[in-house]
């Protein structure tokens, strides 16, 4: 009997972002894929997730723990020595510090952008997360990576061989709501936010240095200067704040934009697609990321998407995006303005509802479900 033991704790997070989602999405659509005979799925959690039914031959492991934090480590590890499974999953987060030997262990690498990009993080955050990655890279067999930017990052900084390292792509997770549906709910959410269908720019992202935040507010200002007090255009930014958000704020009152820029905090799944719906743009500026789910739920709504040019975004949007240097305010100000003025707009609506047709939950699970049982076979 093969046991793919799976570390789903990420399910029970509160306000998930983009790792929780990741897993949520990923172990939903492997459950829609059925198991062979001699295979069966015991996920680890700290306490079972309301609202999720596992199919046949999946099961909980709840592992009570009583510390705050460690769980990972202790509490996981702990149930590894006694009752080891075939394979370990590990889609987020760290490898617990101690597991059976010849245990083979499959994890997960979003980004190493704390490695290619320092400047925006914490220098702690630096140093526990590269001996995380190096942990994982010492550790496992198989490495899961979401984009080929992310690979070759891996082979680059941490000289991971090719053979190692398999690509799986993601997808949107939320919810598709066109402009129409749900009026109600609709108009509730823009007079709550005093914003008006068309006439704003929007960010969903945590609020950080990563994300870059400060160049969007910068362009926007840049461009409520050039149109005046009388411009009805208004910046939403959702999300929660992260390492950077006093320099954010700062920014908000030296640009004189605080009446004009919406700060949400985090927004449930109906209304990120409301937003999504109604917004005249989508403006992800990040300078680093592992891959871009935002930037294919905004393509799935129908609204054209502005990012910045690196190598993931140039990998996930193709030509439906407008990419703008992540270094250059004043270009990402005339792409938001191309925007305004409906120049091409319906052109890039057109390629991003054709592009997102690329990026499917199924294939990411049938590419992870073949790394499990390829891995599933090391031990073999």
């Amino acid at each position: 009997m093969k046991i793919y033991g799976i570390d789903a704790n990420a399910l029970t997070r509160p306000n998930p972002t983009g790792v929780e989602r990741y897993v949520r999405f990923l172990l939903e659509a492997m459950m829609q894929i059925p198991l062979e005979a001699d295979e069966r799925v015991v996920l680890y959690v700290r306490s079972v997730p309301v609202g999720i039914d596992l199919p046949s031959g999946w099961s909980w492991r709840p592992l009570s723990f009583i510390l705050s934090k460690g769980w990972t480590h202790i509490r996981l590890g702990v149930e590894l020595i006694l009752r080891h499974p075939t394979v370990l999953f590990v889609p987020a987060h760290e490898i617990p510090m101690i597991t059976p030997r010849k245990l083979p262990v499959v994890t997960t690498i979003h980004d190493v952008a704390f490695r290619t990009h320092r400047d925006v993080y914490d220098s702690v955050a630096v140093r526990r997360q590269d001996f995380a990655v190096q942990r994982a890279i010492r550790r496992a067999q198989i490495l899961l990576t979401p984009s080929n930017a992310t690979r070759g990052d891996l082979e680059l900084h941490y000289r991971v061989a090719e053979d190692r390292i398999v690509v799986t792509p993601l997808a949107p997770t939320l919810p598709v709501i066109s402009a129409q549906a749900g009026i109600q709910q609709t108009l509730a959410l823009l007079h709550k936010l005093q914003i008006i269908k068309g006439q704003y720019v929007l960010s969903i992202s945590r609020l950080e240095k990563k994300k870059n935040i400060v160049l969007l507010i910068r362009a926007f200002a840049m461009l409520k200067r050039k149109f005046g007090a009388g411009s009805s255009l208004v910046l939403v930014l959702a999300g929660s704040f992260g390492y950077g958000e006093e320099e954010i704020l700062r920014v908000i009152r030296e640009e004189n934009v605080a009446d004009s820029v919406r700060l949400t905090g985090y927004v449930s799944d109906d209304d990120a697609s409301i937003l999504l719906a109604n917004a005249m743009c989508f403006a992800f500026p990040s300078v680093a990321e592992g891959f871009g789910i935002p930037v294919l739920e905004a393509m799935e709504h129908g609204t054209p998407v502005i990012a910045s040019d690196i190598s993931v975004m140039r990998e996930v949007c193709g030509d439906a995006a407008i990419l703008v240097s992540p270094k250059d305010v004043s270009a990402f100000a005339g792409a938001i303005e191309l925007m305004m003025k409906h120049e091409n707009r319906e052109e890039y609506i057109q390629k991003g509802l054709e592009n997102v047709k690329r990026f499917r939950w199924e294939a990411t699970a049938r590419e992870t479900w073949n790394a499990l049982q390829n891995a599933a076979r090391i031990r073999e």
